[in-house]
This record gives C-alpha cells, structure tokens and sequence, in this order.
C-alpha cells in the first residue's frame, strides 16, 4: 500500500509491542502500526480478507485487543533464511477502537 493511501503514518515497533492474534492463538511480530492498521510477520500465511481479533501489548503491560481485516500477505525472508509471511491488517473501524489504538502509539512515541 503506498503512503499517499495511508490515513496515519506508521511508526516502527522495533520489538517494544507483542502480538496475539487472539481466534488462532499464536504470536505475532508487530513490525509498524498506525491508527488505521499495523504490519506483521508470521512464520505462516493469512487468507486476505479475513478478520482476527488481535491482542497488542507493550512492554509496561498496556494492552488493547482490536479487530483487522488482513488486506495484503507476502511472502519473505527472515534473517536466518527461512521463509516469513508479511501481512498488512487494517483495523476494523469502531470509535472505541480508534481511541485505544491513538492511547497504544501515544505510549510508544
């Protein structure tokens, strides 16, 4: 997705949030996040369009569960060369949701 289609602009986690998605039960590494959605790895593949219920947490125990439709994954490489999925999730719009997700990024600024 280029920038000019972005609401917010992403700010990069560099590992200070850990991600949940909550209806599989696995981790997730947060790579940015922005108030209209966030990037993630995962050593396997989302099916675009589908809608999780993610957990992010960050380091001082904040937490916020949120709702994303996965919009793009790609396949890629860790740094250790095994394969990695990069998916974008545009979070499901509720204001409630828009006021924990601006008190998440507040935290991490």
């Amino acid at each position: 997705m280029s920038s000019e289609r972005r609401r917010a602009p992403r700010i990069e986690i560099l590992g200070r949030m850990h991600g949940h998605v909550v209806s599989l039960g696995v981790p997730v590494t947060v790579r940015e996040i922005s108030l209209g959605g966030l990037s993630m790895d995962t050593p396997f593949s989302f099916p675009v369009g589908a809608i999780h219920e993610f957990s992010l947490t960050l380091g001082d125990e904040s937490a916020v569960q949120l709702r994303g439709r996965v919009v793009y994954c790609r396949e890629g490489k860790a740094p250790d060369g095994s394969t990695l999925y990069v998916s974008g999730v545009q979070f499901v719009e509720d204001d409630e949701d828009d006021n924990a997700v601006e008190g998440l990024i507040d935290k991490i600024k």
